[in-house]
């Protein structure tokens, strides 16, 4: 796939060796604002639901919705992705979810507090691009010998934004309305889709011939996906690993939408201890990755994925047995500190 850029972006960018490119810098402060709305969006719309309704299998349905939206779009928007620019996409990504978390706002407030409400918030929110075309813009906004760095600096600090948001949603949940809070997302959102304004993005990277067509474009997908399917399917190995991500996923899933009955129920505790709760993970996450990273390639990579595994199943096994908050952050922690070395050698 070949990134066209425009003459200004090569001029502005590209021109002079700087350290933080303006597109960059606009794109870094997007995605860190878009994140941390999202990330307390999410909080906040579950809590309120187990509010509302107190079940489990409430909490088990949004979540389920939040996923099967993303799964979506990231099989629908494979062909499309590319005929668009990043930074419209990304715009309109934006701006449906300010103008969901507005309407969520505006609807509690005048006592419309129904279940259903937020459940189609979750998955509207849900059902976005924004992942995917922030993703893919940031190669067009650094120097090829920077987008190593560029990507490592990006991911780490997204991942230190979302265990910071946890906290400080609870927080708000706890101090705010929620009416108030969700309009306050409302405006975060706003100000991400503000920030992706001021990004300059040069034409999309493919654009379909006259005679090529969407028709044409979906047939090249489709292909692409049918070659990847038979290298998989003959690799003993891929499928192998294809069984252990399922599982961990699965798991990972279904334990996120017993962390607020687990919370409040078993542990005892309020919006704050469950913002606490939910960020010990990435908190962990973020350490595990700086130690993954640390061990040498002769490492036997099999038997430390194997150990990360065994690691993290073992900690939903201690999280069954304690019943103070403390002791399961700590198992929460080494959740965290385990499941980057099952990532970064399974790719």
């Amino acid at each position: 796939m070949i990134n066209r850029q425009s003459p200004e972006q090569a001029e502005g960018d590209f021109a002079q060796p700087r350290r933080w490119p303006q597109n960059f810098a606009w794109l870094y402060a997007d995605q860190l604002l878009s994140v941390f709305a999202g990330t307390c969006g999410t909080f906040t719309l579950s809590w309120l639901l187990y509010e509302v309704t107190g079940s489990t299998a409430a909490m088990g349905g949004l979540w389920l919705i939040s996923f099967a939206s993303q799964w979506s779009v990231q099989l629908v928007a494979g062909p499309l992705i590319d005929r668009w620019k990043r930074t419209a996409v990304m715009k309109l990504s934006e701006a449906v979810r300010a103008a969901v978390y507005l309407a969520a706002g505006l609807m509690w407030i005048a006592g419309e507090r129904q279940s259903y409400i937020l459940y189609t918030a979750s998955w509207i929110s849900s059902f976005v691009m924004y992942d995917l075309a922030s993703g893919a813009l940031l190669p067009k906004l650094v120097r090829p010998e920077e987008l190593t760095r560029k990507n490592a600096w990006m991911s780490g600090s997204v991942q230190l934004m979302r265990t910071l948001a946890f906290p400080l949603a609870g927080l708000g949940v706890q101090v705010l309305q929620p009416g108030t809070l969700l309009l306050i997302l409302s405006l975060l959102f706003a100000g991400s889709f503000l920030c992706i304004c001021c990004i300059r993005e040069g034409p999309p990277a493919y654009a379909a011939s006259a005679g090529q067509g969407r028709s044409g474009a979906g047939a090249v997908w489709f292909g692409q996906i049918r070659a990847g399917w038979k290298v998989f399917s003959g690799n003993r190995l891929l499928v192998a690993l294809a069984l252990f991500v399922s599982v961990t996923s699965f798991g990972v899933a279904a334990t996120q939408a017993m962390y607020i009955p687990y919370v409040s129920e078993v542990l005892g505790g309020g919006a704050a201890e469950y913002g606490w709760f939910t960020a010990a993970f990435p908190c962990g996450y973020v350490l595990g990755s700086w130690a993954a990273g640390r061990i040498r390639g002769t490492s036997p990579m099999l038997g430390t994925m194997l150990a990360a595994l065994l690691i993290g199943g073992a900690t939903y096994v201690g999280l069954s047995l304690v019943r103070s908050l403390p002791a399961a952050l700590v198992i929460e922690l080494a959740a965290g500190i385990a499941m980057p070395f099952w990532n970064v050698f399974q790719q």
